[in-house]
Parts: structure tokens; C-alpha cells; sequence
């Protein structure tokens, strides 16, 4: 009876770190991490920015584990701001690939590439690229990614460049609380720069299939908005 007891509890254990591999403690900056080979996940996207203007993001996205070191996600983005209609904005496709083994190097990486399609043909697509950095020492979490985005199609080609960073300390499994900025600076052209700029606290927490992490960031530069704010929800399926 003891040793079932046992291998109850330790088969509990391991479905439970398997169901959020790819649990999000931060909602702007990702962890090293890549969905397990053969499990899916279904998260839901909701950003506000707040400022003279409010706007909304939403998101809708089915990930994939393919194998053990490489991921595939798609989503479906609709947008909406005060005043104006609810609408679908683009498609997106986002792959993750572990190209060296946990703990090689002091911060584990991950390569990230996405494309992004407008449905309105006159606004501008794009293809992003991070390297994804981070490591847990003990219950704290350290991630930061490196970002590079290309923006092509009608009007000036744009180049951006960011950082998004991110710590956290988990008192438990189910909670995490942290803190969090992500920067970017568009260049058009070289001209027109623009430098966006964002700091806060970032909270999680996990119960059964399920996670909710929260971020508000207060915007830091004349060209940031006021400040932004994402719910991000994870569904293992």
C-alpha cells in the first residue's frame, strides 16, 4: 500500500511539472523554455494601453511541442480602440528551437522566430527574431531577451531593436511574483526614432490545468504609452 502511496504522488509530481513546462511567469519577456514533444497548450492574450486613447489586444494561441527541443505556435490577433469597431487584426506563426542542451552555458538559450500577417493589406507585416536567456537558481527565475524586428510592405521599411527582461521568486509552485521591463527603439529610416519604454510588477499563479499571470508597466519615455497592461491565461490541454 506504502510503495503505491509512493508512486501515486510521484506520478502526481511529474504530471504537474509537465503540464506547465511552458508556464508563463512574466507576461512581455519569455523564459527558456519550449513545450514538451506531443503536449499543446491553448493561451489567451489580453493587453490594454492605457493613454489618451485606450486600446486593446487580444490573442488567441495554440502551441505545439514537436520534439523535445522545437515548438510550433499559431495565433489569431484582434484589436480594438475606445470608440471604434472590434476587429480581426493579423495572423501569426511563431516557432521556438533549443539548440543546445540545459546547462551548458550559464544562461540557457532558446532561438525565437515569428511572422506576423496583417489582414489589412495596406499595413505593414512583420518577421521578429529573440534570443530567449534565462536560468533558475533555486525558487528565483532570471530571463532576458535580446529582440529584433523588420517591418516591410506599403510606407518606409522600419528596423526595431529591444530588450525585455524579466526576474521573479516563486514562494510556492502555484505563485510567482516579479518584476519586469521591455524597451524598444524603432528605426525609420533613420529618422523618426522612437524609443518605447516600460517598467512594473508581474504576478502568476497556477491552479490545476491552469495559469493566470498579470503585468502592469508604467510607461518610462515621451514615447511610451501611459502604461500597458496584460492577462495572460494558459490551458494545458
Amino acid at each position: 500500500m506504502y510503495k503505491k502511496i509512493l508512486v501515486t504522488v510521484i506520478l502526481s509530481l511529474l504530471v504537474a511539472s509537465s503540464v506547465f513546462a511552458d508556464r508563463r511567469k512574466y507576461v512581455w519577456t519569455y523564459q527558456s523554455a519550449t513545450t514538451l514533444k506531443d503536449h499543446a497548450e491553448l493561451e489567451f492574450y489580453q493587453t490594454t494601453k492605457i493613454d489618451l486613447t485606450n486600446s486593446w489586444e487580444y490573442r488567441i494561441e495554440l502551441e505545439n511541442g514537436l520534439t523535445d527541443n522545437l515548438d510550433l505556435a499559431v495565433y489569431q490577433i484582434f484589436s480594438q480602440e475606445e470608440n471604434a469597431p472590434f476587429k480581426w487584426e493579423a495572423f501569426q506563426i511563431r516557432m521556438r528551437y533549443r539548440f543546445v542542451e540545459r546547462g551548458k552555458f550559464f544562461l540557457d538559450p532558446v532561438f525565437y522566430l515569428e511572422y506576423r500577417k496583417k489582414t489589412d493589406g495596406e499595413l505593414q507585416d512583420k518577421i521578429e527574431a529573440k534570443l530567449l536567456l534565462g536560468k533558475d537558481f533555486s525558487k528565483s527565475n532570471f530571463s532576458i531577451n535580446p529582440v529584433y524586428e523588420y517591418k516591410w510592405n506599403h510606407g518606409d521599411a522600419m528596423n526595431e531593436i529591444g530588450l525585455d527582461v524579466g526576474i521573479s521568486y516563486s514562494p510556492s509552485f502555484k505563485l510567482s511574483i516579479g518584476l519586469e521591463s521591455t524597451t524598444r527603439y524603432e528605426m525609420i529610416n533613420n529618422a523618426d526614432n522612437k524609443t518605447g519604454s516600460y517598467f512594473g510588477p508581474t504576478i502568476s499563479f497556477a491552479s490545476g490545468s491552469f495559469y493566470y499571470t498579470f503585468g502592469y508597466a508604467a510607461g518610462l519615455t515621451d514615447d511610451s504609452n501611459d502604461a500597458r497592461a496584460r492577462l495572460l491565461i494558459g490551458i494545458s490541454l
